[in-house]
């Protein structure tokens, strides 16, 4: 299988081809890639000299990267040739400055039909690049399933992390179900992640505390949190939080992702 990119030539015109999938369809590493440090440029991953993420050009033409809370691809994985690599983030970007700046670079080794997530983190000038790899539950039609990752730079303390769901009352012949608290894992450092958990449907707060701190999940404030609702079943999602510590986070510091 060949790479679909421009290398660092920056091409104006490119299309970005890298397939798209949310299941192993042929030989290949399937990655999906997030930008989550804060207060780097737009940026795109690169394998060697080969591009693998990519958004459309303005309509000037110039070409750009992936902002701040991008992931590339959404809701799925790009198909990639498995083997060690070089995998660097660039800013190509190069308005006025004619090069392409390397942000961060790291070695990675992609195993053939395994599913990986790649992050840039970090702040100026200390850019890095991790991935993890994704051990995805089997497909069941019957169950969703949850994860936690924390890639926030500079963050003093591990985390907790929960998905408390909320109470739903009786209705016809349904008996009322109390609120459920699930834990999705403790003591989780600064570019670790929790195993897979089984969700049920529902309306969901995930909450996120200092570990080693006195809490009630149901009832204490956290640290950060979001809230979703959760419908479709056969799905596989990771809560993560990203960018520059504060005491007081943005919201825009935690999302969530579908990986299936």
């Amino acid at each position: 299988m060949l790479f679909i990119g421009a290398g660092l030539m920056l091409v104006a015109c490119e299309k970005n081809e890298i397939p798209e999938v949310a299941k192993p369809v042929g030989e290949g590493a399937y990655v999906k890639f997030f930008f989550h440090a804060q207060d780097a440029p737009r940026s795109n991953f690169y394998l060697d000299n080969n591009k693998v993420t990519g958004v459309a050009p303005t309509t000037a033409g110039q070409v750009l990267g992936n902002a701040y809370a991008s992931v590339y691809p959404s809701n799925a994985y790009a198909l990639l040739p498995a083997g060690s690599f070089s995998m660097s983030v660039i800013d190509t970007v190069t308005t006025g400055k004619g090069t392409a700046d390397v942000l961060a670079t790291s070695s990675v080794n992609l195993a053939n039909n395994k599913f990986y997530s790649a992050y840039l983190v970090g702040v100026k000038p200390s850019y890095e690049t991790f991935i993890i790899e994704d051990v995805l539950p089997p497909s069941d039609v019957t169950k969703i399933w949850w994860r936690f990752v924390n890639t926030m730079v500079n963050i003093p303390f591990a985390v907790d992390a929960y998905a408390v769901r909320a109470a739903i009352p009786a209705t016809g012949d349904k008996p009322a179900e109390p609120m459920e608290i699930v834990e999705l894992g403790k003591n989780i450092n600064f570019k670790g992640h929790s195993p897979y958990v089984e969700l049920k449907r529902g309306v969901y707060t995930f909450k996120v505390y200092p570990s080693g701190t006195t809490y009630d999940p149901a009832t204490t404030a956290p640290f950060i949190q979001n809230s979703v609702t959760l419908t479709s079943l056969n799905r596989v999602y990771s809560t993560q939080i990203r960018g520059t510590y504060v005491e007081k986070p943005a919201a825009s510091n935690i999302d969530y992702w579908r990986e299936r």
